[in-house]
Formats: structure tokens, sequence, C-alpha cells
């Protein structure tokens, strides 16, 4: 939002919206106008001011201000923060700070090429913000240099989540209608597929190739040559520095599934060597660029400087799970045997291929510690966290950070000590806080592994003796409790999608086998077929099942499969950094946490539905185990200490936020929110 290139007022034009003063207007686009605005005590914010056809659109107005909801949980670091949205003289409009400088495609049209180290800032930048954006559960859609500022302190990404409410608006997009803009959507969007973050990855890859050569990777063109170059031409990036040729190339493939996450870019770009590393970047290797103001001023700070609690946010509106869906993964022809297809490497590992040469390919990997990872997991939920504090070195309490859950959880309870060589366990519902749990299945038999049905009414749980399980349901009020099937001793059951089948490990011909079976009786469905030992199943909201098997190595590693396939293939997801087992999908089934490393000192890990972008949630010399998603998908609860003595913690997805969950003295296990 350059000074320079303020707009007159017009008649036509609103001198108030709101609570706002309107001073000049910004620029104007297809959704409508931006102003530059002041509130009561005078700071400069910028209004977009949607047009009146659109907003007389329900459809589009409902998912507007969803949208814009959804994007005030994006925390300020190199984003522009979302400040409020409303209605006002029977106009929509959102409000955001105001970012003094110029955007990176006036820069580059009046200057040439980014210098070295504003392109290496730009790439930093643009990653970082599109790590905030993602963690909130939003996909820019739309970005492109017009939509990065070039502020004294960075770059800004600007107009990040209204692309979606324009492409759901009922009477103004046209079926098959492509919302984005040529030379910086991906082929994906441009075949109408369905959109996830990947999208805006394509979009980096294009815009640091621009910021280097002042060139789009595919050319100039109409829209129709623009498009096809996109899906089927290969990207002319130019000679970019060797720290980002690789990342550029990674980002642009045609397959959405073979792209590295924002995550992963932002890793490879600062290369986790300090805990301030994002913001060292910046402050090094930035220099302001012509039309930014001498001084940063006030309006490009952070929305709400006074927070002071990373883990006590300013209340949010529950987030709208934002659909990660799997891509379709090649199928090999059938065989008698089940196939494996090994999915990734280690998990700590992802190749990012060299230009290709002539005649040849050269290929380079970039490889990211476990530390790494965990140094810069914390840019994460819309802020870069440092011990806890964000780049501005204040706390940061912005909606970004979760609120804790006070949902009940279902629980296993020890009512006398012994576990796991003698069972007293009852089924009990516990909620954070109380002092103790309120029992739902009791009696002399040992009962384990509670699992919440997908509408909330019923609870599956697992009822052991010395030699035998049993799959039982009980209504979520303790009532109708019934047998549905006999199990392996110890394994947990899962509910499908729809509530109406449970799978579970059984015995057949002596061999571990996942079956499925009707809850309200009928014949079982045998799963899997080949004679490796395995357990653990996890149907997830999307129709998959993951599991652990020892099918290609000593060790356990997580496979998914599709259970309307009896048999196989079987996707192997983890593999190389030994054992990996507990697989627990979240609710929208774009990521599955699971327990890494040997029994006794065990972590929670969590990665993406394709087996990608892996990291470590917690991590230390305790034994980890047993993770659960809260409702939302933004906390994990997970059992921590010795089986014989556990305790519940909970953990941000982000790994903050950690905290003890159940009161001193009270043993439970097996949590599973409800």
């Amino acid at each position: 939002m350059d000074a320079t290139s303020l707009g007159e007022l017009r008649p036509d034009d609103p001198s108030r919206i709101g609570r706002y003063r309107i001073e000049a207007k910004i620029g104007e686009g297809g959704m409508g106008a931006v102003y530059l605005g002041r509130d009561t005590d005078g700071r400069a914010v910028a209004v977009k001011v949607v047009r009146a056809e659109l907003a007389g659109d329900r459809t589009f107005l409902a998912r507007f201000h969803d949208e814009a909801a959804n994007a005030q949980r994006v925390a300020s670091f190199c984003t522009a923060q979302v400040l409020e949205h409303g209605e006002d003289l029977g106009l929509a409009y959102m409000v955001t700070e105001y970012i003094d400088g110029p955007s990176l495609l006036q820069h580059v049209s009046a200057n040439g090429a980014l210098s070295p180290g504003m392109l290496h800032g730009v790439a930093v930048g643009v990653a970082a913000a599109l790590v905030a954006i993602h963690s909130a559960g939003l996909v820019h859609r739309d970005l492109k240099p017009s939509n990065v500022l070039l502020s004294i302190s960075g770059p800004r990404v600007i107009d990040f989540g209204i692309a979606r409410a324009l492409d759901m608006a009922s009477s103004h997009t046209r079926t098959g209608q492509v919302v984005g803009t040529p030379g910086w959507i991906a082929p994906e969007q441009i075949t109408t597929q369905q959109v996830t973050p990947a999208v805006d990855v394509f979009a980096w890859g294009c815009l640091v190739a621009f910021a280097a050569s002042g060139r789009n990777p595919f050319g100039q063109g109409s829209f129709q040559i623009m498009a096809a170059r996109a899906v089927h031409a290969d990207p002319e990036i130019g000679d970019l520095p060797p720290s980002l040729t690789g990342l550029v190339q990674a980002s642009l493939r045609k397959d959405p599934a073979q792209r590295p996450s924002a995550r992963e870019l932002l890793l490879a770009l600062v290369g986790g060597s300090g805990e301030a590393a994002v913001t060292t970047e910046l402050g090094e290797m930035w220099t302001a660029p012509p039309g930014a103001p001498a001084a940063a001023p006030e309006a490009t700070r952070a929305a709400d400087p006074s927070a002071t609690s990373q883990d006590v946010p300013a209340p949010v509106p529950a987030p709208r799970p934002q659909p990660q869906p799997q891509q379709p993964q090649p199928q090999p022809e059938p065989r008698t045997e089940p196939a494996y297809e090994r999915r990734t490497d280690p998990p700590t590992a992802r190749e990012f291929p060299a230009p290709a040469v002539r005649g040849r390919s050269r290929r380079g990997v970039f490889a990211a510690s476990g530390a790494a990872v965990l140094l810069v997991a914390g840019v994460v939920a819309g802020a870069v966290y440092l011990n806890g504090r964000d780049s501005h070195g204040a706390r940061n309490a912005a909606a970004g950070a979760a609120a804790f859950p006070t949902a009940p959880m279902f629980v296993r309870v020890d009512t006398a000590p012994g576990w796991p060589t003698t069972c007293n366990a009852d089924i009990g519902v516990y909620r954070p806080g109380d002092a103790s749990a309120r029992t739902l299945v009791s009696g002399p038999t040992c009962d384990i592994l509670p699992e919440r049905s997908p509408d909330g009414r019923r609870v599956a749980f697992t009822r052991i003796d010395r030699r035998s399980g049993e799959a039982w349901v009980v209504n979520a009020d303790g009532s109708g409790a019934r047998k549905v099937t006999g199990i392996v001793r110890g394994t947990r059951v899962t509910w499908s999608p729809d509530g109406s089948r449970l799978a579970y490990v059984g015995e057949k011909d002596g061999v571990r086998q996942i079956f499925a079976v009707a809850v309200d009786g009928g014949p079982a469905t045998q799963l899997t077929t080949d004679d490796s030992l395995k357990d653990d199943p996890m149907w997830s909201s999307t129709g998959k099942l993951v599991f652990w098997s020892k099918a290609e190595t000593r060790d356990e590693q997580i496979y998914t499969m599709d259970p309307n396939r009896p048999g196989g293939p079987y996707t192997r997801l983890t593999g190389g950094d030994g054992r990996a087992v507990d697989p627990e999908w979240s609710p929208d089934g774009s990521k599955i946490a699971f327990v890494r490393g040997p029994a006794d000192r065990s972590d929670i890990w969590v990665m993406r539905s394709d087996g990608s972008g892996a990291y470590a949630v917690t991590s230390g010399a305790a034994r980890d185990m047993d993770p659960a998603w809260s409702p939302d998908g933004r906390w994990l609860l997970y059992v921590r200490g010795a089986v014989t003595d556990p305790v519940i913690h909970a953990v941000r997805a982000t790994g903050t936020g950690d905290r003890l969950v159940t009161p001193a003295g009270r043993v439970f296990g097996h949590p599973n929110w409800s």
C-alpha cells in the first residue's frame, strides 16, 4: 500500500465505513475498493469494501464474513493482520492493518529484479506468512506480487482468506470459473481440482522466480495461454541463487502432492540455526525498498501489542476444518499378495531437485534435523514463537494460539493399582479441571481404550480378561452396554465415518488381521490378508484406514489402506527412524498423530495424511504415547510416563502449550476427547 499511489476520493466514495473515517482510495479490483481509513485513535487502517452487487448475494456475504472471521486467527508476522469485519451503509467490509510500502509488483516494475538480500527476504517472509495462514486453516488462493507489500520491517502478505468467498458466490461466479490470477495459479486450480495449501506453495515458487528476474516463469499471454503453460509447460526460473533453485523447482511441480509444504520451505530457508532464525534472516538481509518509510510506522506492528500470554489467548471463533484431501495415489496392478508402496523418506528429510541439466538430471537433498523441526515449528498458528515470544519480542496471545478446550474426554479410570499386570479399569468421563472422573461403565471387568462414535452418541471400548478380548458399545450416558464381537486381547476398535461399522484386529489362521463388522451385528469383512504383525487400526473421516505393521521392516511402521479394497494395496507412510505406532487421524482427516521411538522413551509426532511434513510435538527422555485429537484438531492429548503410573498431558498440534491435564493422585489412561 504505497502512500504515493493513494487516490483522491470521488463523490460516490464513502466518507466513513463503520467507525473508520475514509481518507483516500488505495486501489480497486474485482471484489471492490480498498481505502485508507483511520480509527477513532488516529491509527491508519486499510478498509476493503465489497462491491454492492456482491454484498447483495447472500451466499457470498455469508462466506465473506465466515472467511474474514477465520482470517482474524492469522497473527500478524509477515502478514497484514485482519482487525475486524462487518456491514455498514448496505456494504460489507473488512479492516486490516495498514502496511506502508510498495507492492512487490510495483517495486520490480520500477526497479527490476531484487537484490540478493531482498530476494532472500521475500522468500523467507512469504513462506513464513504462508505457514501462519495455513496453520489457521486457510488457503490464500490468490498469492501474487501485488499481494505482497514491502515494508520497512520485511515483506507482508495481504488479501488472504477472501478469494474463497468470491469462489463460492452463487450468482457472480460462473460454473468452472477459476478464481485467481493467470501466471500465479497452480495447475490444479486451472483443472478445477480441489484446492489445498499446495496452490499457495506453487504461487510462492512463481513469485520468487519473478522477484529474481522480473519475469513470470510461465511468460506472458492470454489467460488461455498462461493456463496451458501452467498445466503442461516447464517453468523458466532464470538464474536463481543456489539456495533457492531447488526449492523453487520443487514448489512448481505439477503434482501438488510432490510439492513441499510452507513449513518445509521455511525450514530450508532459515535452516533452524537458532530460535530467532526467521527474524535474524530478515534483520540481516532485508533492505527497505524505495518508497518505504524511514522508520517502522505504528501501523506495521501487530494489531494487539498488549497481548501478554501465549497460552491464554483471546477468545476466537471455533475453527472450521479446512480439508486437505489426500491426493490420489497410483494403484499397482492386482496381485495375489498385498502390495506395499513406500511413500516417503524418513520424516526428517525432503528432496528438492536441482535445476535440470540437458540430457541428465541432478537432485539435491535438503535434510532438516529433528531439532531444526522443533526450532522452526514455532512458526505456526499465525506467529513465529521464540520461547513463547513472537518476532516483535512481545508475548503473543493472538488468535493463532489455540485456547485449551474444555470439552470432556473419555478415559480409562484405574480404580486400583496394578495396570497392566492386573487390570482394575472402568470407562469414565473426565472434564479438565475437575477433581475426578464420572464413571460411565463399571464393574469387575477390565474395560479400556474408549473410542467416541462420530456423532458422539456412543462409545466403543475393549473388554478383556486373561485370555480374550471383546469389542463393546455403550451409549454416551452409560446405558445400553452390549458386546459387538470378539477381538484380539488388548487391541482397540475404531468407528467408520458414518458410525455404522467397527474396525478391529482379530485372528485368522493364527495371524492378526484387520476386520470390519456392522455395529448392529452381521458377518465380519476381512480387510487385510498378509501374514505380518499389525495393530491399532484407525478410521478417518475421509474413509481411509491407518494402522501399524511389520510388513516390510523389523520395526513397526505406519500404513494406510482403502477399506473398500480388502487385501490392499497398502501405502507405507513412515520409515527409517525406528518404531512408529498408535496412529490417530485428525478430525478432518488431513493429519495423523503417532508415536515414534522405542517403547521406553517415545515421542508424539504429527504428519500429513500422505506421510510428508512429519515433525515432533513432544520430546525428551519420558515415554509419551496414546495421542488423541481435540474436536477442533488444534490440540493433542497424550499419556506420559511409565505404564504403571501414567498421567495425561495436552499439547497444541504445533508443539506449544504443553500442560498436565489429569489431577494428582488419580491414574487415568487411554484418553479420547469427546
